[in-house]
């Protein structure tokens, strides 16, 4: 899918230079953000649970795809300046979307099942 056009028609382009942005959406991945004492929880290829605000009666099935090796300190668009000075390891993880009910930007909660 296309999700972005760098060049109108008629314009020339840059040697090297990107034309589109494309994205598959049927897998899209969600990054979530670990504290340092749930870290050694999760593991590669295991199961997560991805909710959406605009779906709260629905899950999708994701796979985490991968852990960070270092820790670095919350991203700024965590909500609460408390949880921004945590140390946490980034994980991606790669969600199912065979409807494309799924769209890039929107927020996401993920949870692993206990094992």
């Amino acid at each position: 899918t296309v999700l972005a056009r760098a060049v109108e028609p008629g314009e020339t382009a840059l040697p090297g230079g990107g034309l589109v942005v494309l994205a598959d959406l049927t897998r899209p991945t969600v990054t979530v953000y670990l504290p340092e004492d749930r870290y050694g929880a999760i593991q590669i290829g295991k199961p997560a649970q991805v909710t959406v605000d605009s779906y709260p009666d629905r899950t999708f099935a994701g796979t985490v795809q991968r852990i960070a090796d270092q820790g670095e300190f919350t991203p700024r668009n965590v909500q609460t300046q408390a949880d921004r000075l945590n140390l946490v390891f980034g994980v991606k993880i790669r969600v199912e979307n065979p409807d494309m009910a799924l769209k890039p930007g929107m927020p996401a909660d993920v949870t692993f099942p206990e094992p």
